[in-house]
């Protein structure tokens, strides 16, 4: 999915420094594509990202996801490790990321405060903050002096008695400033991989994380032990001050509801597994029983969108093992089976809605995937993550055979 934050894209480009040891760019792998006119088709890009291209190792390499400055986030399940690459592959050593362990992390998701969300298939959601590791960090504060405007006076309150006085009902005080104080233990715990939420029951199981819409701090889980969705908020609980006088936050998570449940039918979950929303907050999601293995549930009532017997995504048995689902610019949904190894894509609106597309007759259209796991579609290319033969692969949209570099056509 793809948004538009010029504004905070702007700002991380300030702190991003120059790559080293740049990769070859991008060619397409399928030399021998003929196409016909208008033909659709995913062209194979080369290199293939294994272990070798991509400078690190990968054991059990799964969910893959885009943050709004291009910088593409791997997580490896097998080596408790998240890598940053960029759109080129390189990897990205000065992110932050270097020499943080988090065990078996299973799902990703960038919100618009530029939180990489976290799930490892326990009952707690992980958040690591990309802007917090690109600027420098003066001091923090948990609480801030506020002017009362019912008694007319100045009183002291952290941020967890300040949720605590509105869910009573009591109004919003008025911020005189923030009580900044000097503590680099709490700044490296904020740059770190930190926990913001865990469920009440300790057997949750979380395999699916995302984001909710632009300027919004919901996050949706998929939860599979008690076979449900569950929306959470992100609130602040640590004001941290950057340079220029930048006000940024580390965030704690509260529950706000369960918008889907166990059942048969569509819009219940039996054994949910990955999720992604697009700009509008529509959910996503795929799981591994029930019936209907991929749904779209619409924003606010959370209803299922697709139905059987009129919408081909809804078809009995289409789908056996649907590990992700990724959205892309064009009004496409692409499912990843790793049951059957591929990939197919259905129309996300007007007449086609919910009906299965083709993807040509080359690249992706034919391609096989050993136990794929990870599904990202993004600027016209899709990656999937192949866990078994360990590598990334590419695969970029194409219209026509123009598309291909004449040196790189079939004679």
């Amino acid at each position: 999915m793809k948004r538009r934050y010029y504004l905070l894209t702007a700002l991380l480009a300030l702190f991003w420094g120059c790559e080293e040891n740049k990769m070859p760019l991008p060619s397409p792998r399928s030399a021998s594509t003929s196409f016909g006119a208008n033909d659709t088709s995913y062209v194979e890009l080369n290199p293939v990202w294994d272990s070798a291209q991509l400078g690190v190792p990968l054991d059990a390499p799964g969910d893959l996801t885009i943050s709004m400055d291009g910088t593409l986030f791997l997580a490896d399940e097998g080596a408790g490790r998240i890598h940053a690459f960029s759109k080129a592959g390189n990897l990205l050593s000065g992110s932050g990321l270097d020499g943080l362990v988090l065990e078996s992390p299973r799902a990703l998701a960038v919100d618009s405060k530029l939180n990489l969300l976290i799930v490892n298939g326990t009952n707690r959601l992980f958040v690591w903050n990309q802007f917090l590791n690109r600027v420098r960090i003066d001091s923090v504060a948990d609480a801030g002096l506020y002017f009362d405007r019912e008694t007319g006076q100045e009183i002291t309150l952290t941020f967890a008695e300040l949720r605590e006085r509105l869910a009573a009902g009591g109004t919003q005080p008025h911020l005189r400033h923030y009580l900044f104080r000097h503590d680099p233990a709490r700044v490296a715990e904020a740059r770190g991989i930190y926990p913001v939420y865990a469920d009440p029951e300790p057997s949750a199981r979380f395999n699916g994380v995302a984001a909710g819409k632009y300027g919004e701090e919901t996050v949706y889980l998929t939860e599979s032990n008690f076979d449900r969705i569950v929306q959470l908020l992100l609130v602040p609980d640590l004001a941290l001050k950057g340079q220029n006088r930048t006000v940024l936050f580390h965030y704690t998570a509260e529950l706000k509801s369960n918008v889907a449940v166990y059942g048969s039918g569509s819009g219940t979950v039996d054994d949910p597994w990955s999720i992604t929303t697009d700009d509008d907050e529509n959910l996503y999601f795929t799981q591994l029983g029930g019936n209907f293995r991929v749904q779209k549930l619409l924003a606010g009532s959370f209803s299922p969108r697709y139905v059987l017997y009129q919408h081909a995504i809804m078809d009995l048995g289409r789908f056996v093992k649907p590990y992700d689902v990724a959205l892309d610019d064009r009004e496409g949904i692409f499912v990843l089976d790793g049951e059957s190894g591929s990939v197919s894509k259905f129309a996300n609106s007007g007449s086609k809605a919910g009906q299965l597309l083709s993807l040509g007759q080359k690249g992706l259209a034919l391609a096989s995937f050993n136990d794929g796991r990870g599904l990202l579609a993004s600027d016209d290319v899709v990656y999937v993550v192949e866990r078994g033969a360990k590598r990334i692969r590419r695969f970029q949209y194409s219209v026509s055979e123009s598309d291909i570099p004449d040196d790189e056509k079939e004679p």
